[in-house]
């Protein structure tokens, strides 16, 4: 007897936070470009020393984007807040915002953001270009294939990526969520949630994202 299964999605992934990945609207990637580039070396606007990246060049926004880049990232996160929440409108603001401009060799170590929101948005990625492998063929990100507890950091290309980071690593468990990033994507997450920016390393290319973190002002 042919046996008829009633549910045809019996695989459910009910645990862990939801993650948000789209693209912004060139006009805005272009508009921060411009300002990247105007803000760029001042001296006022350095936040290398309070952020958490080893970054050399990492830049204050906050008060210096546009009304309509600031709605346009807000739009994002509501968005996802309503695919979350549909019933429920929030009202949401800009806690901060900065850029940053990764070089080789250069990377941003697991940590999490204030806020109730965090995002990053990419500007500009020189290596988007190049496969994984490509990325990977290098001294210091060879795979490593020795006897190792946690088995998911093995046989996988690590430079160049952003990771979200969750939970316990454990069989059936997937932990890491890994990104290779292009022009104009948006990632959003809750503030709580680690992330990490692996180093790369082809020399003179550049990741350009910029990041930041939105508090919910409205009823939660």
């Amino acid at each position: 007897m042919l046996y008829q299964y009633k549910n045809e999605q019996p695989v459910l992934f009910p645990f862990g936070p939801p993650v948000y990945l789209d693209k912004m609207a060139e006009p805005f990637v272009a508009e921060l470009d411009a300002l990247i580039e105007k803000l760029g070396g001042v001296p006022e606007f350095d936040a290398s020393g309070q952020l958490a990246g080893r970054i050399k060049k990492q830049t204050h926004l906050t008060k210096h984007i546009s009304k309509d880049v600031e709605e346009c990232i807000i739009n994002h996160c509501n968005r996802f807040y309503n695919h979350i929440n549909p019933e429920i409108q929030a009202q949401m603001q800009i806690q901060s915002i900065w850029s940053n401009i990764q070089e080789a060799r250069e990377y941003n170590p697991p940590h999490s953001h204030s806020g109730d929101f965090s995002f990053v948005i990419y500007c500009r990625n020189d290596l988007e270009k190049y496969s994984v492998e490509r990325l990977q063929d290098n001294e210091y990100d060879k795979v490593h294939t020795g006897v190792e507890q946690n088995t998911q950091m093995q046989n996988y290309p690590l430079a160049g990526l952003i990771e979200l980071q969750y939970g316990e690593p454990a069989w059936l468990n997937w932990t890491q969520f890994r990104h290779v990033p292009s022009r104009g994507d948006i990632i959003i997450f809750p503030n709580w949630l680690r992330h990490t920016v692996y180093a790369h390393y082809e020399a003179n290319h550049i990741r350009v994202s910029v990041a930041g973190n939105v508090n919910i002002v409205g009823n939660k």
